[in-house]
């Protein structure tokens, strides 16, 4: 049956199906499709949310969840850009928080909403993801979520999401991307990618390498094996998987281990796209069915299935009937492992009202019953409890108007009940219910300080966020006191409970009379460290150097044992509290070990060493151990140091390959008589490892040095690298041009110069070389081999490996943590694409291009034309990868033209270069890259 056809839902990303009607997920709008009468065709359309952003891009708004609680819970990701009404208006939610990702920190990128079926009351509940691809929620209000990292990072990710928590794709105050270097940041990349040294980001609960993460669903129904119940099932279309989560308590958050239930291990086809509980307890998994997936390219468009996983005895398929009329028949449906049916029931629970009430609480007190079936009868009797609450006429305050309400008399029944998820949802109900009387919800977290479950103390401390009282503060402190400071989670729930009233909160914790020490001494260091607040810089600095502070010896312990963890909360304070920073870092850069005052530097105003004799004189001792190292090139950048540009070329010609080579040559360059001096007394070695370093550099200053080197430099070696380091920018490959055009480009280089050209990210460089330095081996892709054709060859993974090398792949991709760091990493491109799927995307590259590798040609005002992939924006700065991997900042204020490419920056003629055996091997070969 077509219930509805149009282009209206051209790449919907969502569709929840609640009774007569379906909300859908698609472009820029979310709109109900309603069936009045009862035909399976929708009759009419009604928007709920507008002017999204993200349209026809996956990355934007994604499916809808029917709550236990009677909402509904969604998301979107990065492309999404806010939340609109449907009359177009900007949304700011329940706690005053305007809805939208844009210049709005700390909420940006990918946010996680919850709001009331008519779309009212939005509440943005988490935020900091990249593309965080439906959020699923289990019947005690437990969030959980994948989220998509930058491609070829394998740091797809999923998460516990803890409410009003930051989950760190960007940095939280400035808005960096997590390439950009910070102090302390994490030696493994998925771990970095998603800030998971900085105080303030909620952890992961699972890393699961490369993906393209889609759909996902809580299993509360008891037809699949007992292993996944109550757990969350979830798709990966690009290792080609449907999976459930194992989760087990972890401290105040959770761990989980992989249990697969379909692969497509013979069929990389397979692509799993969503998963849904059907009415008896089977699943519904939604197969998208193409060779590869991501960047919007499609291979096949018109093929697509459906599979149900049962077991053998759900073989027939069921629709199990309610009589939704009666108190009796509605409690029943409210068990459904379906949605739907769920919705059904709590519709008709609700309107029966209080008269349902015995029925509820009937099943809540049978302890017998499954914990889910409770925990929804719980939330009922809250939510029919709160519909008895009236406002007064004369004062405006809520009154209890029915004491009769079961949910009140229960709280302290459930608060002692032995299954904490019960005891967690008696909290988040009474967060509802006790919204606007927060003198009621203290009374509730009152009963649970001391409660053994660190997970309920967790929903305990977050139910504090929005209370200013000093009540508040003192129950935040007394929970906080109670927690293991090991235990990340419950770190994070306390700085969450904390945020908005850091001062009181800490003063707070610094008032113990009458109160028993913290359960664990390193409690009071983490909450300094979590809570940043303007005093928190000062005994940051008195840790790490004198050891004096709050938990003197113990606080003096943990800070001297993870002293860069202390320096990148400093870092974070900078933001608003810069004097206090400038003040604590010039402090322990004087004061403290030798490592940390040289990572204190980059806490330090360049003048601040200048101005300062002893700092000077501190510098000169510690720079001398460091020459040679890695740390000293960065050194002289952050502190714009002169002098020592022979111990940088040193480096260079000692690390040809490390990424602080192009830093070393960039700052070389800047003074171009001593980079030409340099060149020309170089040994050939040196030179070429120095302008290979000034290529992947690519800016105007390098591309000057290379320029005015090349006609002097005799050496016919190092011309050669001197071709292939020009070609890398666009500015160079011109100038290459106009060296032919003009006679002037030696003949022996004419080969070199057309192959380096040809690989080109710049299209207008490629198309002119072609006419004017063809590659005769690059015009036979007219006549080249259909796909067909192409599978048929049998391929030489052998020869595929060395021909990756010899056609310059090397140039432009990782693989295994070797070569050049610029488009997508390749390390297990074979677990994600088909054989198929592989030769297209070499064939067409510019026919899908994943979302963190369109290119960007930005020009300013001095002329200047940058391209390259955004690793970082923030409010006044734009960070691009250019060829060879180096980044480059442009001010935003500079900036006069901005375009987005539509063609990859991947040269398009490498299969014509190649041939097609070369292409087959070249294939083979990455199909071994799992």
């Amino acid at each position: 049956t077509v219930f509805h056809q149009g282009r209206d839902v051209d790449s919907a990303h969502g569709i929840c199906v609640l009774g007569n009607k379906a909300l859908i997920s698609c472009g820029d709008d979310v709109f109900w499709l309603i069936d009045d009468n009862g035909d399976d065709k929708a009759d009419r359309k009604e928007l709920m949310f507008t002017k999204i952003g993200g349209a026809q891009h996956d990355h934007g708004i994604h499916a809808f969840h029917f709550g236990p609680d009677g909402r509904l819970y969604f998301n979107f990701g990065n492309a999404g850009k806010q939340l609109c009404d449907a009359k177009g208006n900007l949304i700011t939610d329940i706690h005053g928080i305007k809805c939208t990702s844009q210049n709005n920190r700390p909420y940006q990128q990918g946010m996680v909403f919850r709001c009331e079926l008519d779309g009212s009351n939005v509440e943005v509940l988490a935020w900091n993801f990249r593309n965080n691809w439906e959020v699923a929620v289990d019947s005690f209000g437990t969030m959980w979520q994948s989220d998509n990292d930058d491609d070829g990072n394998k740091g797809v990710r999923i998460n516990y999401v803890m409410e009003f928590g930051n989950y760190g794709y960007s940095d939280e105050m400035t808005g960096e991307g997590w390439q950009v270097p910070r102090i302390g940041w994490e030696s493994e990349i998925p771990q970095r990618h998603w800030h998971q040294n900085d105080p303030g980001v909620v952890p992961n609960m699972l890393l699961t390498g490369a993906g393209s993460p889609t759909g996902m669903q809580v299993y509360e129904g008891d037809l699949l094996p007992s292993i996944f119940h109550g757990q969350p099932i979830h798709c990966d279309a690009g290792p080609n998987v449907v999976r459930g989560y194992i989760t087990q308590p972890d401290g105040a958050g959770y761990k989980a281990e992989i249990v697969n239930l379909l692969e497509g291990s013979q069929n990389r086809w397979f692509r799993p796209s969503d998963v849904a509980v059907a009415p008896d307890g089977s699943l519904i998994v939604a197969d998208w069915y193409d060779p590869g997936v991501g960047g919007h390219g499609m291979g096949d468009v018109t093929r697509g299935r459906l599979f149900r996983v049962t077991t053998k005895a759900g073989l027939k398929f069921q629709v199990p009937s309610f009589k939704l009329e009666t108190a009796e028949g509605a409690v029943e449906a409210l068990k459904s492992p379906n949605e739907s049916a769920r919705y059904l029931a709590w519709q008709a629970l609700m309107k029966i009202g209080s008269i349902a009430e015995p029925s509820l609480k009937a099943l809540f007190e049978d302890k017998k019953a499954e914990p889910q079936h409770r925990a929804r009868a719980l939330w009922l009797l809250a939510t029919l409890g709160k519909k008895q609450f009236n406002v007064s006429p004369a004062s405006g305050v809520l009154v209890e108007a029915n004491s009769h309400t079961a949910f009140g008399p229960l709280h302290d029944l459930v608060l002692e009940d032995t299954d904490e998820n019960i005891r967690i949802t008696a909290i988040r109900a009474a967060r509802q219910v006790y919204r606007d009387q927060p003198e009621k919800l203290r009374k509730v977290i009152a009963k649970v300080v001391n409660d053994k479950s660190p997970a309920v103390r967790r929903e305990a401390a977050i139910a504090l966020r929005f209370d200013e009282s000093e009540a508040a503060s003192i129950l935040w402190r007394d929970l906080s006191f109670t927690s293991s400071g090991s235990d990340r989670w419950a770190v994070e729930a306390s700085g969450i409970g904390a945020d908005l009233h850091p001062k009181s909160r800490m003063e707070a914790a610094n008032r113990l009379e009458g109160l028993k020490a913290p359960a664990d001494d390193r409690v009071v260091q983490q909450l300094v460290w979590r809570v940043g607040f303007e005093g928190s810089p000062e005994l940051i600095s008195r840790a790490l150097t004198d050891g004096a502070g709050i938990g003197d010896k113990q606080w003096a312990k943990i800070a001297k044992s993870k002293p860069l963890e202390q320096l990148r909360a400093l870092q974070l304070l900078q933001y608003h509290h810069r004097e206090e920073v400038s003040k604590a870092a010039l402090t322990i850069f004087l004061k403290a070990d030798a490592e940390t005052a040289l990572a204190a530097t980059a806490l330090l105003d360049r003048n601040a060493i200048a101005s300062n004799p002893e700092a000077k004189t501190r510098l000169e001792a510690l720079l001398k151990p460091v020459i040679g190292k890695a740390d000293f090139v960065a050194l002289v950048e952050r502190l714009n140091l002169t002098g020592f540009e022979k111990e940088l070329l040193n480096f260079i010609s000692a690390n040809p390959n490390a990424p602080e080579s192009v830093n070393a040559a960039r700052l070389i360059a800047a003074n171009r008589e001593g980079a030409l001096r340099f060149l020309k007394d170089a040994d050939a070695k040196s030179a070429k490892a120095l302008i290979a370093a000034l290529g992947r550099v690519s800016d105007r200053a390098a591309v000057a040095v290379m320029k005015q080197h090349f006609w002097p430099e005799k050496r016919e070696d190092v011309r050669r690298v001197l071709i292939d380091a020009l070609a890398l920018s666009g500015e160079g490959g011109r100038m290459i041009l106009l060296w032919h055009d003009l006679g002037k480009l030696p003949p022996e280089l004419k080969d070199q110069a057309a192959l380096a050209l040809s690989r080109s990210t710049d299209a207008g460089v490629r198309n002119e070389a072609a006419k004017a330095l063809p590659l005769p081996a690059a015009q036979g892709l007219a006549n080249f081999p259909k796909l067909p054709e192409l599978m048929q060859l049998k391929g030489d993974a052998a020869k595929g490996q060395a021909m990756f090398t010899q056609a310059g792949c090397v140039a432009c991709h990782r693989v295994k943590g070797q070569f050049i760091d610029f488009g997508p990493d390749l390390t297990q491109i074979g677990a994600k694409l088909s054989k198929d799927g592989l030769f297209t995307a070499i064939l067409y590259p510019s026919a899908a291009i994943e979302h963190s590798f369109v290119g960007l040609n930005v020009t300013t005002k001095e002329g200047q034309t940058v391209m390259g992939f955004t690793v970082s924006e923030t409010d006044t700065d734009l960070t691009l990868k250019m060829a060879g991997g180096a980044t480059t900042q442009v001010a935003k204020s500079s900036i006069v033209k901005r375009d987005e490419l539509k063609d990859s920056l991947m040269p398009p003629g490498l299969a014509g270069a190649i041939g097609p055996q070369g292409l087959a091997d070249l294939v083979a070969w990455l199909q071994t890259l799992k």
